[in-house]
C-alpha cells in the first residue's frame, strides 16, 4: 500500500514501475545518479504514461536513455500514452522508426482479447509515437497461450515490426 522510496543505487537500469510516482525530489536524485554511471540508461520497468511531467521529459532526454518502456495495459492507458508521447517529443525524443528508444509494453492474450483487438492497440501504440513490445498475458497458471505466441513474436522486435509495416 503507498509508495515507498527506496535509497538510490548505483546503476543503469531502472526497473521501477512506480518511478514516476515518487516526489520531484525521488526523482531527481534518480536522475542525477544516472548522469554518472558510464552506460546507457535504460527504463525497463514499464513507466507509468499518466504520471509523466514535461520536466521529467525534459530531464530524461539530458539523459540520452538507450530506452524507456511505458505501459499500456488497460483501455484507459491510451491518452495518457498520447499525451506523453507528445511531452516527449516536444522535448526531444525522435519517434520510431528512427529511434526506438521509446518503446511501450503492450498487454495482450488476456481473457477475451483478439488478436484483431491487440493488433489495434499496437497501432495505436505506434500512432503515439511509441515502438510496441507485446507483452502475453500468463493468467493464473502462468502459462501462455501457444496461440499467441506468434503474434508476440511479431509485435516484440523493432526489426520485425519495421520491415513488416515499414515506415508509419
Amino acid at each position: 500500500g503507498g509508495i515507498r522510496e527506496l535509497p538510490i543505487k548505483d546503476g543503469w537500469n531502472v526497473l521501477d514501475d512506480n518511478l514516476l510516482a515518487c516526489s520531484d525530489e525521488h526523482i531527481t536524485a534518480v536522475f542525477e545518479m544516472l548522469r554518472g554511471q558510464n552506460r546507457l540508461i535504460e527504463f525497463t520497468g514499464g513507466l507509468e504514461a499518466a504520471l509523466l511531467k514535461p520536466w521529467m521529459a525534459h530531464a530524461m532526454k539530458k539523459l540520452r536513455p538507450k530506452q524507456m518502456f511505458f505501459a499500456y495495459d488497460t483501455p484507459d492507458d491510451l491518452e495518457p500514452l498520447r499525451a506523453a508521447g507528445k511531452l516527449l517529443h516536444d522535448a526531444g525524443f525522435k519517434s520510431h522508426p528512427s529511434s526506438h528508444s521509446l518503446r511501450c509494453f503492450v498487454l495482450c492474450g488476456f481473457k477475451g482479447d483478439r488478436t484483431d483487438k491487440a493488433k489495434k492497440r499496437m497501432d495505436e501504440t505506434m500512432a503515439a509515437g511509441f515502438t510496441p513490445m507485446a507483452m502475453l498475458w500468463k493468467g493464473e497458471t502462468g502459462k501462455r497461450d501457444p496461440v499467441w505466441g506468434e503474434f508476440q513474436r511479431e509485435w516484440a522486435r523493432p526489426q520485425i515490426i519495421y520491415a513488416q509495416r515499414g515506415k508509419p
